[in-house]
């Protein structure tokens, strides 16, 4: 469905050409791009030493700014700790990424990209997890409540469009607060279907790099190293890997606009 449509589109553009003269053929100055992210700890930039300029949205929109020329506004609603529970509708992270999305839309009429990456705090046994008291979430659990947040997204903002990023690898020892641990590392990797499905549902989700786990998997060189219950684990990407996972989110986003 999606492909017959980039097609039709495509093709209404090059008759678009053929049948206007030069000068009808220019539109009006595009309106800004904004961008919206969902995310955790990764998103925020935990770890960074200066997350306003090297936290993955920001690299993200400004690599966005640079391929295409048009103003790029970032809101970058990672919240550390937190997990799919957290941000489902009526909570205050998701209530300030609504708020901030009908800001943008207010000050510059530009369309609207909410980027989400959430699931690695679902894989472990968290405080976060409150609606499972502390317990990881079933993939069933996954897809019901990044279900209702994209749901509510489009909700309110019906001409929006959605990018669901996978979550990237972590060290199988990483034990924090949370406890990850090489079980949480495969739950992760249950959610990656359940995205699959949830892209194929809607025509306005995509999905993001999947081979965004083969990126990070086994570098420590893309990690803060960070002690834990069970030793140095990998958890939170440093300045170079926060740049990268942004590069891949970017790519996704380019695809889409």
């Amino acid at each position: 469905m999606k492909t017959l449509r980039y097609l039709l589109a495509a093709l209404a553009v090059l008759i678009g050409h053929a049948i206007l003269p030069a000068s009808a053929a220019v539109l009006e100055s595009p309106k800004d791009i904004n961008l919206l992210f969902i995310g955790n700890s990764i998103t925020a930039g935990a770890t960074l030493s200066n997350r306003s300029v090297e936290a993955p949205p920001v690299v993200c929109g400004e690599l966005v700014k640079q391929a295409t020329g048009i103003t790029t506004n970032v809101y970058n609603g990672g919240h550390s700790g937190i997990t799919t529970y957290g941000f489902l509708p009526g909570t205050k992270d998701f209530t300030n990424v609504v708020n901030a999305a009908k800001a943008f839309q207010s000050s510059n009429g530009g369309k609207l990209y909410f980027s989400i990456m959430l699931g690695t705090n679902d894989s472990s046994y968290s405080p976060g997890n409150s609606a499972s008291k502390g317990g990881p979430a079933t993939p069933e659990v996954y897809k019901e409540n990044m279900k209702k947040i994209i749901d509510e997204l489009i909700a309110q903002f019906p001409d929006c469009k959605i990018l669901v990023n996978y979550p990237i690898w972590y060290s199988p020892n990483t034990y924090n607060g949370a406890r990850y641990l090489q079980e949480g590392l495969d739950r992760l990797r249950t959610f990656y279907p359940v995205i699959d499905s949830l892209v194929t549902a809607y025509d306005q989700v995509f999905a993001g790099n999947r081979n965004a786990w083969e990126a990070f998997e086994n570098r420590p060189a893309l990690f803060t190293s960070e002690s834990g219950h069970a030793g140095i684990f990998h958890l939170h990407p440093n300045a170079q890997g926060a740049r990268q996972l942004g590069e891949l989110w970017a790519k996704s986003l380019l695809e889409i606009l």
